[in-house]
């Protein structure tokens, strides 16, 4: 039986892949049956594009006429289909968006009542949230919004120091309001080299090593069987998203498709370790 479950893919770091896990994981979990809304709250919009919505980019209707009080536009005037799975699209005002949960009262609560609430459970199995790669009211009401997150880390200092500084900003102390679970943090783009491998044994050995999913952990560099640790660079995940495609349907042969069932899977199951 499923258990309906919304999460966010975020770190406060960009250019670590944040969205193109967020499009594959949407995909995956739709291709084992689930129905599936992405919800695209990065302010760049790249999760819109890459699912080939980029006109919904600059439309005249978005989310921020659902969320205020005296907006009367509905959800279904915004959410869009595609092949595989519905999107809530993104829209170059979501900066005027944030700017208005910041000077609300409970502004951080819209996302939550607005979009989760009525949709997760009714019309939808999952919601997957590309979070805006940055610490502010938009990034904290996804947060709040979804109550678990994945974060995509690239095996480099500067991408562990933006989990940090999210773990200690935001996780923490949206904990002392409400429960926030970390269902994953997975390796991304990695590409086998030392520093990766340092980087992956010290997540191994820290309070944070108990989220590395089995596809993510520092075994697969002594595996002559496995293409190494992570979700690895792929020149098709770029490809894929110029096309406006996920993954599965660019290269449907892609050996990255299993890891990101996987990972799938997490989600199904509420975390690594029930995985």
């Amino acid at each position: 039986m499923t258990t309906p479950r919304a999460v966010s893919v975020a770190l406060q770091k960009g250019g670590v892949g944040k969205t193109t896990i967020a499009i594959n994981l949407a995909e995956r979990l739709a291709n084992r049956g689930h129905d599936v809304l992405l919800v695209d709250l990065d302010q760049q919009g790249n999760a819109t594009e890459g699912l080939g919505l980029a006109e919904a980019y600059t439309a005249d209707t978005h989310i921020g006429d659902v969320l205020v009080d005296d907006g009367d536009a509905t959800l279904g005037d915004i959410i869009r289909e595609t092949e595989t799975l519905d999107v809530l699209p993104a829209n170059e005002d979501l900066d005027g968006v944030e700017n208005t949960i910041r000077s609300a009262t409970f502004g951080e609560l819209w996302i939550r009542n607005k979009v989760i609430e009525p949709l997760l459970g009714e019309e939808y199995d999952y919601i997957v949230i590309d979070s805006p790669p940055n610490l502010g009211p938009l990034s904290d009401a996804s947060l709040i919004a979804s109550q678990h997150v994945i974060v995509p880390l690239r095996m480099s200092e500067p991408s562990v120091s933006g989990f940090e500084r999210m773990f200690k900003q935001q996780i923490v102390p949206i904990r002392q309001e409400i429960d926030l679970d970390i269902l994953a943090i997975v390796p991304n783009a990695t590409s086998g080299t030392n520093e990766e491998k340092r980087i992956i044994t010290d997540l191994e050995e820290s309070q944070f090593g108990e989220y590395l999913p089995g596809f993510g952990r520092s075994a697969h560099f002594d595996d002559p069987d496995s293409p190494g640790p992570g979700i690895r660079e792929r020149i098709a995940f770029r490809r894929s998203w110029r096309e406006g495609q996920p993954l599965a349907q660019y290269d449907p042969e892609s050996d990255m498709l299993g890891r990101l069932d996987e990972l799938a899977g997490v989600v199904e199951a509420g975390g690594v370790e029930d995985a």
